[in-house]
């Protein structure tokens, strides 16, 4: 049942006045969703001695979606990277495979 709102962002590059291209993220729509499984795995690291973990979840959206891995997904002011896009079925649902950071980068 797709009854969760996500938000969908795709990445975009600017030049700033300087002429630096600067990298940043455009919505690409709001759309249903649902989360298939609730966690799916999860790993921890201390890259440049800072804890990070995350946690990898799966979602289910509407197909066809433009939807691609360098995308991120938005769900209750939660911030996804996007690993993989998968088509289910017979093409009636896409599988959105992300990956949810708890240490509050964007």
């Amino acid at each position: 049942m797709l009854d969760l709102r996500v938000t969908l962002y795709q990445p975009t590059t600017t030049v700033n006045a300087s002429g630096q291209a600067t990298k940043g993220w455009t919505s690409a729509g709001t759309y249903y969703a649902e989360r298939v499984v609730s966690e799916s795995s999860g790993t921890e690291s201390m890259p440049y001695d800072q804890m990070v973990s995350s946690s990898i979840y799966l979602w289910r959206l509407r197909y066809p979606n433009s939807v691609k891995p360098n995308w991120k997904l938005e769900y209750n002011s939660e911030d996804y990277d996007i690993l993989s896009v998968v088509p289910e079925g017979r093409r009636r649902f896409i599988i959105v495979k992300a990956r949810l950071r708890d240490n509050g980068t964007r």
